[in-house]
Formats: C-alpha cells, sequence, structure tokens
C-alpha cells in the first residue's frame, strides 16, 4: 500500500577485495566464480574492525577528533588510513568519484591526520587523530570527505585457505576496507527534511516491511533513526514495530529511499501507523519528519 503525503499527512562502508591465487590452470572456471562469490558474502558479513565513531563532524568550535580503531579478529591487521571521495545514492548506497576534482566539496584537504598506517594486534586498538585547518576565505556549507581504512596485511597465512578444485589450488584471503564520513561544517545549519511517501508492503507472509522515502533540503546534511509505531485498533496500546537506525541525507542527496524491516507479519486494517525521523547526534532532540496514515489493505 502506497501512502503520498501530498494525499494523506527518511555512515561503515565496506569494500571486499578478494585475493585469488592459483597454482595450475583450471578448466572449469564456472566452479572458482561459485567458491568466489560465496566467499565473497562470507567476508562481507563478517566486520573484522570495530570503529568509533562511525560519523566525524567538524567546525570552527570543533578542530580536533580521533576515531578509534579496534581489531575484533584473533590476527594482526595492517591498515594504511586515506581519503576517499565518495557520493551518496538514492537508496544509501555509495558511488566512488574518482576523477580529479569530481568532489569540489572535499574534507580531505583541509584535515591533517596520523598516524597513515597502523599495525593492529588481535584485540588491541588503535586511534587516529584529526585535524582541521580551515581556510580563511572559505565559503559556507558543508564539505565532506570518507576516511577510509584498507587492509594491506590480512595477517593470514594462505596456507591455511588451501581450496582444492579439481587440478587446481586456490588461495581466498579476503581484504577488506571499511570507512567514515567526515563532516566539516561552517556558517548555518540550513538543512530541512521529511518523510514525502510510505509504502506498506505486507506481500511477505514471514515478515512485512516498509519503504520510506525522505526528501532533503539545504547543503548541511541530515543525520538520525527512522521509527515505525502502530495502533491497531482503539484499544490497543502503542507499539513499535520497526526501525532503521544512522540514516544520513548529504548534499547530494534530494531524496532517498530507505526499506525498514517489520517485527509483525500482520498489519490489521484500520491499524494507524505513523513513521517518525528522529534527529540523532547533533539533531538529538529533533524530529525531523514524520507521517501517519491509516492501514486500508
Amino acid at each position: 500500500m502506497l501512502v503520498n503525503k501530498g494525499i494523506q499527512e527518511k555512515i561503515m562502508r565496506n569494500n571486499v577485495t578478494l585475493l585469488l591465487i592459483l597454482k595450475r590452470s583450471v578448466r572449469f572456471q564456472w566452479v572458482i566464480w561459485t567458491a568466489l562469490i560465496a566467499v565473497f558474502w562470507s567476508a562481507t558479513s563478517q566486520a573484522s574492525l570495530m570503529i568509533t565513531p562511525m560519523r566525524v563532524v567538524m567546525d570552527e568550535k570543533h578542530r580536533t577528533a580521533e576515531v578509534t580503531l579496534l581489531n575484533t579478529t584473533d590476527s594482526t591487521k595492517v591498515y594504511r588510513i586515506l581519503w576517499q571521495e565518495l557520493a551518496q545514492t538514492a537508496l544509501g548506497g555509495y558511488v566512488e568519484l574518482m576523477g580529479e576534482g569530481e568532489n569540489e566539496y572535499q574534507a580531505g584537504n583541509m584535515i591533517q591526520y596520523s598516524p597513515r598506517q597502523v599495525t593492529i594486534k588481535p584485540g588491541k586498538y588503535q586511534r587516529i587523530k584529526l585535524r582541521l585547518r580551515m581556510k580563511g576565505n572559505m565559503p559556507d556549507g558543508e564539505y565532506r570527505s570518507h576516511l577510509m581504512m584498507k587492509v594491506t596485511d590480512t595477517g593470514i597465512d594462505p596456507e591455511t585457505l588451501d581450496v582444492e578444485i579439481g587440478s587446481a589450488h586456490m588461495y581466498l584471503i579476503p581484504k577488506m576496507s571499511f570507512s567514515i564520513p567526515v563532516i566539516v561544517r561552517k556558517g548555518k545549519n540550513d538543512s530541512s527534511t521529511e518523510i514525502t511517501s510510505v509504502d506498506l508492503n505486507t506481500q511477505n507472509i514471514e515478515k512485512s516491511k516498509m519503504n520510506v522515502e525522505i526528501s532533503h533540503k539545504g547543503v548541511f546534511s541530515s543525520f538520525g533513526n527512522l521509527f515505525v509505531y502502530m495502533k491497531a485498533n482503539s484499544g490497543s496500546p502503542v507499539e513499535k514495530i520497526g526501525e532503521a537506525h544512522s540514516v544520513a541525507l548529504f548534499r547530494e542527496t534530494q531524496q532517498r529511499m530507505v526499506t525498514i524491516p517489520l517485527r509483525v507479519s500482520n498489519v490489521p486494517a484500520g491499524a494507524v501507523i505513523q513513521v517518525v525521523y528522529d534527529g540523532e547526534d547533533e539533531y538529538e532532540g529533533q524530529q525531523l519528519g514524520t507521517a501517519a496514515f491509516t492501514y486500508q489493505p
């Protein structure tokens, strides 16, 4: 069921590189690619690095910051720290900006950081220190780059991952990288958001979901959590049936779609549904958007 607001009154990216080593020729390449894809999804589902915080905001009053990296694996990892320029998509993912000067609002060129490479033993942590050197003639607005932690040494012995396929031996070594947004702001925050449409999908018998579209205006980004509430009937209490955390819309994102899994498999006819976009971090205590409707299947 789609409800448009016009009728009735919504940041750890992982990149995975798999190192493939073959000892002998392989005739059945489809077998290798099947194994490769399986390991790919296995690798992406197991985070090996805990990053705190997952988002950094700096300005004229807050010129220093720290990012803590915790190695949650049982092997020593080596990470190279570098900047990455990314643009957000309408579905909340990212695409890399490869061309020189493609990101005219980058923050990395005004932030110094150290160290540039870290070696972290199992269960240990390392702090990355950031220092902002804001340009005096910089126009007001929001600038952003993504701080990437790129694995250069996994600490894994390839011989322990030896996979024999036919006449070949293959080593699959997941080499993951992680990145977080680092934001620099100058001037007055002009971010404005609203929930423009909601789509309640109850076709899946096992689990329902809510698609929420959020519109965004301004050069400053928004950041918060989405909550879905339901009042099944006049005599029932209001219950929270779904949520999505750390939802951001950046300056390049005028519309974003967020899919929220719901905890209920059935939404009764006549139930009142409310979706709320609550601010987080610097927006804490602010309601960034809301929409409500009576469900009629």
